[in-house]
């Protein structure tokens, strides 16, 4: 008995997928807002998890309603979002475990980001983990971020790929639209700030990467339409 159909490539998240930093995110956006004595709630900050950009607008609404500049708000809370990220820097034994499945089995792995090259060198450098990904595609290469497809058809370019045979691992809402508008089959990893959003439109979700094996990957290309119905 034959065992999966592999998929041609695994392309994976950064941001809140490798290392939570929705969480810490928020956490640091709740701080400024409490240092404001405004509140804060989980479910009014979820909406912008996941989107490139999304926090020029946060600043903006908040500096109208507490009286400093967007500026001011900006060099407080950045360095505390900074110092919360370094203190998660280290990669899930989940996570290990996968990228060492993935490579004993010869799947390509690569990573297709919003966040911007430096950034996203800094988080996989720090996680220890830069070598395990033959393509990086980060959102100043492309002309429109997610959830726009071009992040992942540049990555899957890259890997020398087709999409529609690959999978993607997500967290976000923005994220999962981005791949399925490129053609992969998209597995949902939620953390606890995107787990508020919709990810319906994933072909699987999982509780962790401890849950992801081969067959649920060949059963999302399949369902992606990457490979045969049986």
């Amino acid at each position: 008995m034959s065992g999966p159909q592999l998929p041609a490539a695994v392309i994976f998240d950064v941001d809140g997928l490798l290392i939570d930093t929705e969480t810490c995110d928020f956490e640091s956006w709740r701080a400024l807002h409490e240092h404001h004595r405004l509140p804060l709630s989980l479910e009014d900050y979820c909406q912008s998890a996941g989107l490139y950009g999304s926090w020029d607008g946060m600043y903006d609404v908040l500096a109208g309603r507490c009286g400093e500049s967007a500026e001011t708000l900006r060099a407080w809370r950045e360095p505390r979002f900074r110092r919360l990220v370094e203190e998660r820097l280290q990669p899930s034994n989940e996570l290990t475990a996968l990228l060492g499945l993935l490579k004993d089995s010869g799947i390509p792995r690569g990573i297709a980001s919003s966040s911007d090259a430096d950034w996203v060198d800094w988080l996989l450098r720090g996680l220890g983990i830069h070598q395990e990904f033959a393509a990086v595609a980060t959102g100043g290469e492309v002309a429109l971020r997610k959830p726009a497809p071009d992040l992942y058809l540049l990555a899957a370019a890259r890997l020398g790929v087709d999409p529609a045979g690959s999978v993607a691992l997500e967290d976000s809402v923005h994220g999962l639209q981005s791949a399925r508008a490129a053609g992969l089959g998209v597995i949902a990893i939620p953390n606890s700030v995107s787990i508020h959003q919709d990810l319906s439109e994933a072909h699987a979700q999982a509780a962790h990467f401890g849950e992801i094996d081969l067959e649920l990957l060949g059963r999302v290309r399949r369902l992606a339409g990457g490979g045969p119905a049986a």
